[in-house]
């Protein structure tokens, strides 16, 4: 009782200092002249599964949107061409940030930026770009005249017992505008689509799961729901920068391991060749309704 109480009286202090930050330093921005901005957030502090859906976003987008649709794309040069698309990652976040360019490798007119500030790298490339999505961002008051897609598959924080450290938020509905698109859990859904190594070979049995993820009980989850009974689960730090080293000790040990494409983008090729790592990749629904809803909101073929 008496370490629940400490929690809420951090998530207090913590909840203080947001309001201040925001106030004095997370003032409105000016929005961009050329780009549409599109944020995507969520009020979880990590494992919403933001990086995953704004990969599935630029393609969405590149796949309905012809850039210079009205003949004024400076980005594409001439009407039909693909959108030039920006994804701003936060620097502290460079496995996200691989990850996105793995993906988009095959996809020149998609670039991947890891910025420590998106307002300000937003507004030095609004003319080079049709369309700018920030991964998360939710929380800075600066981009103004953004597209708020909010994932809320965990459900929307009440009260300040919700927030860090008590709870898993970082905000509350109260501390920003409602979003142009709210994804709840009948609108998207994350599973695991394969699972294979760098020669494409199918996982073993009773591999050693690890994740270095916001949630790893979602990957525990996925895991089970694909028919995979890991032998060990290795829980790391989202962002954690020991990570490749846990994963040279485990391969010396000669253990097969199973891991996010977040955490495989982020070891180096030696490592993502090896024979023992597989990697579980994802693969992402949305429903009907919330892709014609997103399509609307993002201006896509008008």
């Amino acid at each position: 009782m008496l370490f629940r109480l400490i929690l809420l009286a951090l998530a207090g202090i913590y909840y203080i200092a947001y309001k201040v930050h925001h106030r004095f330093c997370l003032r409105q921005g000016s929005p961009l002249g050329h780009a549409r901005l599109i944020v995507v957030g969520s009020f979880l502090a990590g494992g919403a599964g933001k990086t995953p859906f704004v990969a599935w976003l630029a393609q969405f987008i590149s796949e309905n949107e012809a850039a210079g649709n009205d003949g004024n794309s400076s980005a594409a040069g001439k009407e039909g061409a693909a959108p030039r698309i920006a994804i701003l990652c936060h620097d502290r976040a460079q496995d996200e940030a691989a990850m996105l360019r793995q993906k988009f490798a095959g996809m020149p007119q998609v670039h991947v930026i890891a910025t420590p500030n998106r307002y300000r790298s937003a507004h030095e490339i609004d003319r080079d770009y049709d369309f700018i999505i920030c991964d998360d961002g939710f929380e800075d008051s600066r981009l103004a005249g953004a597209i708020t897609i909010r994932l809320d598959r965990a459900g929307t924080p009440q009260r300040i017992a919700d927030l860090v450290p008590a709870g898993r938020n970082r905000s509350l509905p109260r501390d920003h505008e409602e979003p142009a698109v709210t994804l709840g859990q009948g609108d998207i859904r994350f599973r695991i689509g394969r699972i294979a190594n760098a020669g494409n070979e199918p996982c073993p049995a009773g591999p050693v799961a690890i994740c270095g993820i916001g949630d790893p009980e979602r990957f525990r989850q996925d895991l089970a729901s694909y028919g995979i009974e890991p032998a060990g689960f290795i829980a790391r730090p989202d962002h954690d920068r020991r990570f490749e080293q846990t994963i040279m000790k485990l391969l010396a040990q000669g253990a097969s391991l199973v891991m996010t494409e977040k955490d495989f983008a982020r070891l180096p090729e030696k490592w993502r060749l090896h024979p023992n790592v597989f990697v579980a990749y994802q693969e992402i629904e949305v429903s009907a309704p919330a892709a014609e809803a997103i399509r609307a909101c993002c201006g896509l073929g008008a």
